[in-house]
């Protein structure tokens, strides 16, 4: 079994943008994939993140009042 992962995913793919620039501005460590198909959601692109990050990117996004999203921790394939 690997590390715990987070996976965000999204409303739209504008949601999607906004908080991948608003986890990198932060310094963030998270890699664009296609949501996997055992998820539902409404855009076709999640955020995963690998454990260290995933309270980083919670703290991020509250100071940046980012909505849209959901965080799916820990996340396993």
């Amino acid at each position: 079994m690997g590390q715990p992962q987070g996976l965000i995913v999204f409303d739209s793919t504008n949601t999607a943008l906004r908080v991948e620039k608003v986890l990198k501005d932060a310094g963030v460590q998270c890699a664009v994939i296609p949501t996997p198909l055992e998820i539902t959601a409404d855009c076709g692109i999640s955020l995963l993140l690998k454990e260290p990050w995933v309270e980083k990117a919670k703290e991020a996004l509250a100071a940046a009042s980012c909505d849209g999203y959901k965080l799916v921790f820990p996340f396993e394939r």
